[in-house]
């Protein structure tokens, strides 16, 4: 069964107003343009990953952070 015949199975199943709504919906995405994202907003994401302390902390220092935060949120 292909992605269609399964989708039609389903909305075949649903109330008409239900139903409407699913037209609506595919019809927005077919006035979607297919452009893929910028290259730039990928490269600044990329960037920004790498520069996550990733693996640079142990965890008995994410742990005593922690605490600090616990114990100033607990000050009256």
């Amino acid at each position: 069964m292909t992605i269609a015949d399964t989708i039609y199975q389903h909305v075949k199943a649903l109330p008409p107003a239900k139903a409407l709504e699913v037209l609506h919906f595919v019809e927005f995405l077919e006035s979607k343009p297919d452009s893929p994202p910028e290259p730039a907003a990928n490269e600044a994401l990329a960037a920004f990953l790498h520069s996550l302390p990733v693996g640079q902390r142990s965890d008995a220092d994410i742990n005593a952070v922690f605490q600090a935060m616990r114990d100033e949120w607990d000050k009256p």
